[in-house]
């Protein structure tokens, strides 16, 4: 438990700063997570349904979602299909022509997953005339809002949602672990978030087998990381391997193996400036030693050395060359920030780590334990993991927004003619 919230701590503050960003890709946010979601989808045959007509139906559904109070589908489960379909179609001898629709839209619930229908609810009666075909799709798509039918509607499918969770909780954990065993932590963390909080039982189940899907992912993670230092390493690219140990996070198993390597790194580093800077400082180009040691990693071996390299040298000088020595490296240090944080990252943030852990730690048991002295506290420490988690899933589903390549939904299963 303890290594749980050691996890969670350190990772908390990286992720939760991403999830107060909007999701400029239109995907979930931090709060659509625990609520029953739809995605939507716009399907249609009729060429004179096309471009600004056919996006005003998607902005439209959309907009109507948000004032049923609905969230962003999580999973791409439960979704809401817009079928614009013609009825009738009629152009006027008038001068200039115009044309006139008669038409209507089906919206579809779906359980895409599944690929089953939950039911349909139709605007008919749309009408709208205009001597451009689109603009008078579009003049008759002005009655195409929320109104009571699509409220009650919406409630319907929510409630047949709620009960397919309540009968199916066992098969969609299994589906979660089933994913997670063959290394596909993010569906299963994604499947299991789906889970709305109104179904309170199956999601206090998801959200346990959520942490323990995320603690595996983070394991998992942490091999691989260590695996391709050992590889950079071995081909003595010590930039890129410092690098990814970054990534490594206390408190996992292979945490101790990391810290080796960063060791590792840093012996190398601190040997190739400090080398560096003997040799200039005995050329006596203090410029260059100055720069060469402001690169020394502060944590390393060699850092003591380094300090007493760059004493003789500001010993060696003139007043004056006193102050211009203190300013280069000042100019150094500061220059330099960005590529040394490269290498001066390690024992000394995982020292501070491994302090924080203990009084994280000690935190957290006086916490836990006064929340289970009052009722409904002890659900804090699980909210907060799980927006974690949800977070993370976030930074997934935003790197598969980015992709240029999309998938098209296939909808043959509701028996459309397309």
């Amino acid at each position: 438990m303890k290594k749980i919230i050691l996890i969670f701590f350190l990772v908390g503050v990286s992720l939760n700063s991403y999830s107060q960003k909007k999701n400029s890709e239109g995907g979930p946010s931090l709060d659509d997570f625990g609520r029953i979601g739809f995605f939507t989808d716009i399907v249609t045959n009729d060429p004179d349904f096309d471009g600004r007509a056919l996006e005003k139906v998607k902005k439209g559904l959309e907009r109507m979602l948000l004032k049923e109070s609905m969230g962003k589908s999580v999973d791409d489960r439960f979704g809401l299909v817009a079928v614009p379909i013609i009825y009738s179609k009629e152009k006027t001898s008038t001068t200039p022509p115009k044309y006139f629709y008669e038409f209507g839209v089906d919206i579809i619930a779906v359980d895409y997953k599944e690929k089953t229908k939950y039911g349909v609810y139709t605007y008919d009666g749309l009408t709208g005339m205009n001597a451009n075909s689109q603009r008078a799709l579009m003049s008759g798509l002005k009655g195409f809002k929320t109104n009571r039918g699509f409220t009650d509607f919406v409630r319907e499918m929510k409630q047949k949602i709620i009960d397919f969770y309540e009968s199916n909780c066992d098969f969609i954990l299994t589906d979660a672990e089933t994913n997670a065993s063959n290394d596909e932590f993010d569906n299963a963390l994604s499947i299991l978030s789906g889970v709305p909080t109104v179904c309170k039982e199956c999601y206090d189940r998801a959200q346990e087998k959520s942490r323990e899907v995320y603690m595996q992912k983070l394991e998992r993670e942490c091999q691989a990381l260590v695996a391709e230092a050992n590889s950079l390493i071995a081909a003595e690219e010590w930039e890129g391997a410092a690098g990814v140990l970054k990534k490594v996070l206390p408190g996992i198993s292979c945490h101790a193996e990391a810290v080796a390597l960063i060791q590792k790194v840093e012996t190398h580093w601190c040997g190739v400036n400090l080398g560096k800077a003997k040799g200039f400082q005995q050329a006596k180009d203090f410029n260059q030693a100055a720069q060469f040691l402001a690169l020394v990693p502060t944590t390393s071996a060699c850092a003591d050395d380094a300090d007493a390299l760059g004493k003789k040298i500001y010993g060696e000088l003139t007043a004056k060359e006193q102050q211009d020595w203190e300013f280069k490296m000042k100019k150094y240090n500061d220059e330099m920030s960005i590529e040394q944080r490269n290498f001066d990252f390690s024992v000394n943030k995982f020292e501070r780590g491994a302090d924080r852990q203990d009084r994280s730690m000690e935190l957290e048991d006086k916490r836990l334990n006064r929340s289970l002295d009052l009722e409904g506290k002890a659900m804090d420490y699980a909210l907060e993991t799980t927006k974690i988690i949800q977070s993370s899933l976030i930074e997934v589903q935003k790197a598969k927004s980015n992709k240029t390549i999309t998938e098209n939904k296939n909808w043959s299963f509701l028996g459309l003619e397309f």
